[in-house]
């Protein structure tokens, strides 16, 4: 399955995508003249949509209690040193028309915190690893946008190696193996998000890497029942839906090894 169709099924089959599809089919019913069941579709939807955008349903996603306990949060100071930090995309959206400076997301924590372990005297070099995801849109690719936010963070150019074709986890785990190929690195610390760590780990091993886990960008959640727990919210939504890509991504990861 190529990449970019596996990007179309992944927004087909998110929380929103999936809401969308129902109203659609509500209208298809409709167009028909069956109204009933147009209905029920339409409040369907209208309860799926709901339920994915509430922190409840985000408690009940969090990850396992075991990998909560392996994947803390450590100060830079405190981790041990490696051969290099691998950073994984996701952190900063590349130039694209008028843009002039990549722009940074939510996950951006993924690189300040990699330019933390570097000041920290973690490891000589920081490899950015991050493909074009979209070409013929992106005038850059993850890396470079990696590389411009990282310099901006004080980390010297010439500590910085880009890999700039992988498309998804296990890409990232391959073209970085391959990029260092024969420069003796065999321990990394591996930043990236805390949802993504447990499949970037498995990936990064699998191809002979020594990993130190650096996990950032951990989700807030609370299993305390309120009112508020229960309100739909778009950042919420956002947040599910991420947590919903990563539990299919590892499933994907899984049947593809």
């Amino acid at each position: 399955m190529s990449i970019f169709l596996d990007k179309i099924l992944t927004q087909i089959f998110s929380p929103l995508g999936v809401t969308l599809g129902i109203v659609f089919l509500a209208l298809i019913l409709l167009t028909f003249g069956r109204r009933r069941e147009a209905t029920s579709a339409l409040v369907l939807a209208l309860a799926w949509g709901w339920v994915w955008s509430t922190p409840f349903l985000g408690s009940i996603l969090s990850t396992s209690q075991v990998e909560r306990d392996r994947y803390l949060p450590h100060h830079a100071e405190d981790l041990p040193v490696g051969d290099a930090i691998v950073v994984l995309g996701g952190g900063a959206i590349p130039i694209s028309g008028n843009m002039i400076y990549p722009d940074l997301t939510g996950r951006a924590d993924r690189i300040w915190h990699a330019a933390r372990c570097y000041h920290a005297d973690k490891a000589p070099l920081i490899i950015a690893s991050g493909g074009n995801v979209w070409p013929g849109f992106e005038e850059q690719s993850e890396a470079d946008a990696m590389r411009t936010v990282l310099r901006a963070f004080g980390v010297p150019d010439y500590a910085i190696i880009t890999e700039s074709g992988s498309r998804n986890t296990l890409q990232n785990a391959v073209l970085t193996a391959k990029l260092v190929a024969g420069r003796g690195i065999k321990r990394i610390l591996l930043v990236t998000s805390f949802s993504h760590m447990s499949r970037a780990e498995a990936a990064f091993r699998r191809v002979g890497f020594e990993v130190v886990p650096v996990a950032v960008d951990f989700f807030r959640s609370s299993r305390r029942p309120s009112i508020f727990t229960i309100l739909p919210s778009a950042s919420i939504l956002s947040s599910n839906t991420r947590r919903a890509r990563e539990y299919l991504g590892r499933l994907v990861y899984y049947l593809r090894s």
